[in-house]
């Protein structure tokens, strides 16, 4: 089917009703939708040179095939089942068909290396995984498969039909099909069933499974359409990887709970993503700071590059427009950057949503000035993962927004600026970690809050605001989580190196709050190199020592995904400072106005990986 136009009405009934999924489960969500928007968009994907489009009904009806194909397979309610591949509608009709029969979701990162894949598959205890095309190879390697999986489904059937070691996903759907009678019956879940693990890091020993319920992420759909108004006309743009909680919960449950439609970007490359928001009027689009930062100064780029008397207007229109905005509340910008919107391949949007990471105001201001509405959520994979959004009538972009309807938060022990833990609670919050009650115990109080690890503050409006982590978690402005213990485990495996202490980067002097990249402090073992150097019978140079390190962090960190890699280094001659568990007082050090180094910082560049 070709993309179709979709009758501009203001009215939905799904959405005026929408406290009724709070009693469902996401099976039953997606037949409530149905029932609402049968026949309208519900996906959208580039094929065969054309974008075509899914209904809500035909969404549905492959889900039923795909899920009949995965009982036949010998699937039963409790099974994890891994999903690994792009964004596509096919992740999304694997996602409910595997929930449908209930069974368990374990939505893989396409980012992480083959071992982190095996380790996660070996963890949840995976019984099938169903993957595209890109990563069919390296489970028929052996790469990223596990004795326990007993058959892998791919998703582009076209190449595969004939092949023994993976089902083509049609064979499934049709098998499926055949399966599917009067009397097959479909698993009855409870909403309080486990929906997905998602796994914080794949590395052996610090992999942590959060388990997130039906109630858990429907409750957070509640919140967030309570707080968001959507049309059967609002059509999402899907760019951030669908696995993550964000996209997952925002980006794709959401829109089908609200009767919006999903149309799934062509590549992450900016020409593609503004001809695809054009092609497909897209209204609402969600990314990661980075990705706005990056929209934002191509835009303003691109004035630059214009006569004098274009720039002049231009700065005198958007400096009249702040003014009215702060002076008055009324915000001009829609109509007098109607021009440079339609130029920019931005005029169908209505709505720019930023998570994952902390956003810079000036971003989210200078979108608003331009006449896109900009909002800035906050939460965590634990959460489902929205806790606070931006009131779209008042937003304040340094905040990360009010409490979602359904979801508490409060400052725990706040110092005399009024800064402490935030804390939450509410029907979003995690299940626990899977097989881990300890972890699980760690993070919640007596009294039963979350803690999220992040130190804020409220204002006396309501608004929330996030000022540092107390965890030692790492979040690039591109929204990726980072665990520094991890990288700090893998590298002392290193017989050159005795400690390491792993820390956030920027490549900006006047943002280091941004994190691009990470670094790692190193105290080289000595001891170690002057048995080297007897054996040898050379001494190491200053050089030669940076040569070493250099080359056993691109050898332990081969095997990770790209951004948790170490793009720097330092050479530190003492030890650090440590507790009585000879634990590194990591605070005193990740300041950035701690000297922490006796030595100039050494780059990782891109020719040094092996």
């Amino acid at each position: 089917m070709e993309v179709a136009a979709v009758a501009r009405t203001n009215e939905n009934p799904g959405i005026d009703k929408i406290e009724e999924i709070l009693d469902l489960t996401i099976p039953q969500m997606l037949e409530r939708s149905v029932q609402y928007y049968g026949d309208l968009p519900a996906m959208r994907a580039f094929k065969d040179g054309s974008f075509k489009t899914i209904s809500y009904r035909e969404l549905n009806r492959e889900v039923e095939r795909i899920a009949a194909g995965l009982i036949a397979q010998g699937i039963k309610p409790g099974d994890r089942v891994g999903i690994l591949s792009e964004n596509r509608p096919e992740w999304g009709m694997t996602y409910f068909a595997i929930l449908k029969i209930g069974a368990i979701n374990v939505p893989l990162d396409a980012l992480l290396k083959p071992t982190e894949i095996r380790h996660i598959l070996r963890e949840s205890g995976a019984r099938a995984v169903i993957t595209s095309d890109k990563f069919l190879s390296d489970f028929q390697s052996g790469e990223m498969s596990t004795r326990k999986l007993e058959f892998i489904a791919a998703m582009d059937h076209s190449s595969y039909t004939d092949n023994d070691s993976a089902i083509p996903m049609l064979q499934l759907s049709e098998l499926g099909n055949e399966g599917i009678s009067e009397n097959l019956v479909w698993h009855d879940s409870d909403k309080d069933d486990t929906v997905a693990l998602l796994f914080t890091s794949g590395t052996t020993g610090q992999s942590k499974g959060v388990m997130l319920t039906h109630h858990n992420i429907l409750s957070d759909i509640y919140g967030m359409l309570n707080s968001i108004y959507f049309y059967t006309w609002d059509n999402f743009l899907s760019v951030l990887p669908i696995h993550h909680a964000f996209e997952c919960t925002c980006g794709f449950l959401t829109p089908l709970a609200g009767g919006a439609s999903i149309t799934y970007a062509r590549s992450l490359k900016s020409k593609e993503i503004l001809e695809d928001i054009s092609n497909n009027q897209c209204t609402i689009m969600l990314g990661v700071p980075l990705l706005f930062e990056k929209m934002y100064l191509g835009l303003l780029r691109a004035i630059e590059k214009k006569p004098r008397s274009t720039r002049l207007i231009f700065s005198t229109s958007l400096g009249a427009v702040k003014f009215v905005r702060k002076s008055f509340g009324y915000n001009m910008g829609g109509k007098i950057f109607k021009g440079l919107r339609e130029k920019a391949g931005l005029s169908s949007l209505r709505l720019f949503v930023s998570g994952g990471a902390p956003l810079p105001p000036e971003v989210g201001d200078g979108f608003e000035s331009l006449g896109i509405k900009f909002l800035q959520g906050y939460g965590l994979t634990e959460t489902s993962p929205v806790l606070a959004f931006n009131p779209p009538e008042k937003p304040k972009h340094a905040s990360i927004g009010k409490a979602i309807p359904g979801a508490e938060l409060k400052i725990s022990e706040p110092d005399s600026r009024g800064i402490g833990e935030l804390l939450a609670r509410g029907p979003m919050v995690m299940k626990g970690y899977y097989e881990n009650p300890k972890a699980t115990a760690e993070v919640f109080t007596k009294d039963g809050w979350f803690r999220t690890g992040d130190s804020g503050f409220k204002d006396t409006e309501g608004y929330y605001y996030v000022v540092g982590r107390v965890k030692n978690l790492i979040v690039t402005r591109a929204g990726k989580n980072i665990y520094p213990e991890e990288i700090e485990a893998l590298l002392l495996r290193s017989p050159y190196i005795a400690e390491v202490l792993v820390m956030g980067r920027s490549s900006s002097d006047s943002e280091k709050q941004l994190v691009d990249s990470v670094e790692a402090v190193i105290v080289p073992d000595y001891e170690f190199l002057e048995q080297q150097a007897e054996i040898l019978d050379k001494e190491f140079t200053q050089d030669d020592l940076n040569s070493i390190i250099k080359v056993e962090i691109n050898r332990l960190c081969s095997d990770i995904a790209e951004y948790k890699r170490v793009k720097a280094f330092r050479i530190r001659e003492d030890e650090f400072i440590k507790t009585s568990t000879k634990k590194i007082k990591r605070y005193l050090f990740v300041q950035p106005a701690v000297d922490v180094d006796n030595g100039a910082v050494v780059n990782i560049k891109k020719k040094d990986k092996k």
